[in-house]
């Protein structure tokens, strides 16, 4: 089962709520503006501001966008994320070793 958590109506994955916490310590690490930001990342400020309240899912280009404004690799941004935080509710999944 997909871990989530509610927000005015709205069901947002860990997944998604681990990233922005990322891109926004990374961001403040920087001792950057999200305004400012956003400009370096080429992303429209009120997108990135739901991106850093973790109300999004993003794209690889905004992954990517988000990682070279940072000065990081993508996958730095995505490390604290587990398959876990990841799996739709409706995938039942088997061992690899039980499939034929």
């Amino acid at each position: 089962m997909i871990a989530s958590f509610s927000l005015n109506g709205q069901v947002y994955s860990t997944a998604q709520k681990k990233l922005a916490t990322t891109i926004r310590a990374l961001r403040e690490a920087k001792g950057v503006s999200q305004e400012r930001f956003a400009q370096l990342a080429n992303v429209e400020r009120a997108r990135y501001g739901r991106i850093e309240r973790g109300e999004l899912n993003i794209s690889l280009n905004v992954l990517f966008s988000l990682a070279a404004g940072l000065g990081v690799k993508p996958c730095e941004i995505l490390g604290d994320i587990e398959l876990a935080d990841c799996q739709p509710d409706s995938v039942d999944r088997e061992p690899e070793d039980s499939r034929t």
